[in-house]
């Protein structure tokens, strides 16, 4: 077996060592024509607006001048600094960041109306394609709007670009809870004839109330009979609330959390008072049970045991 040296380009890469030959050229494009087909899923002005891949900020500045509040995200410095000097006086802020994770994004703490990737999805890899499409929608409001530009026609090797598809895009988007507002055939705004372009818009549900807090609610203080799962998502809200300091964050993706304090507050839950030497028994093995693996769990009536 002959092994293989190849090794795959970095699209950030050859956009810095591109820069200034490119944003000429990309700030020639009418962004108001290009988005034409997305009006009447604007957000109204002003909105939290994202541009993931804002490459000079065209788009980003253009989005500025509708009133709206916009983050630029760019990953290549030379992009970032010709898009800091065309457009500085359109308040954008810039981050340094790339897909899949964003992670400077997400330590923002913000929910944006609007996210935009105008020609980056074939950057990203297949491979990475799914968590890319869960981090985005995990940054959008209940109502929010993700756009993205799918780019279809030959391209140079250098450049990393992957094929891409709307079945796969529309296939992430059900699996991560957005539906398809909006499909558009588009045509290439630099007149390539062997370039072409689809503009998908990706709906978060929103049903009024805000997801999250209302699951929490239902979580907590439904009176109806609990499940074991039920119970399973009770006693990790508990922890959350009462006991973050023991979370533990080995990777971006993942919280970690002692199963024996899980199965405490399992019990403080649903243990009937009777039983109050278990209990007793619970508490003062507070400490030990961090490293527990497995435990039985005893059997309950159903629904969360009564205050004293």
């Amino acid at each position: 077996m002959i092994a293989s040296n190849t090794t795959i380009p970095d699209p950030v890469a050859w956009y810095s060592s591109h820069a200034a030959a490119l944003a000429p050229t990309y700030e020639a494009i009418d962004p108001a024509k290009g988005y034409a087909w997305l009006a009447e899923l604007m957000p109204t002005a002003p909105a939290l607006v994202l541009d993931v891949g804002a490459g000079t900020g065209r788009d980003a500045a253009w989005l500025t001048q509708l009133g709206h509040d916009v983050i630029a995200v760019e990953p290549s410095a030379a992009m970032r600094t010709e898009g800091e000097k065309r457009h500085s006086a359109h308040g954008l802020r810039w981050v340094a960041d790339r897909l899949p994770a964003l992670p400077s994004v997400h330590r923002l703490g913000l929910a944006f109306d609007l996210i935009l990737l105008s020609a980056v999805w074939q950057h990203v890899a297949p491979g990475e394609r799914e968590r890319a499409m869960r981090k985005l929608l995990a940054l959008l409001r209940p109502g929010g709007v993700l756009v993205l530009t799918l780019r279809h026609g030959p391209a140079e090797a250098e450049r990393a670009m992957h094929p891409v598809s709307l079945a796969e895009v529309e296939h992430l988007a059900r699996r991560h809870g957005a539906l398809v507002a909006c499909v558009a055939d588009l045509p290439d705004q630099m007149g390539r004839a062997e370039i072409s372009w689809t503009g998908v818009a990706l709906r978060l549900p929103d049903d009024g109330t805000g997801a999250l807090p209302l699951l929490r609610h239902v979580i907590l203080n439904d009176a109806k009979s609990a499940t074991y799962k039920l119970g399973l998502l009770r006693a990790l809200c508990r922890a959350a609330d009462n006991q973050a300091g023991m979370a533990e964050a080995p990777d971006e993706d993942a919280v970690v959390l002692p199963l024996g304090l899980i199965a405490l507050n399992w019990l403080r839950l649903y243990l009937p008072p009777g039983r109050s030497e278990a209990a007793a028994d619970a508490r003062q093995c507070r400490g030990r049970w961090a490293g527990i693996r497995r435990r039985r769990l005893p059997r309950h009536s159903g629904g969360p045991r009564s205050p004293p």
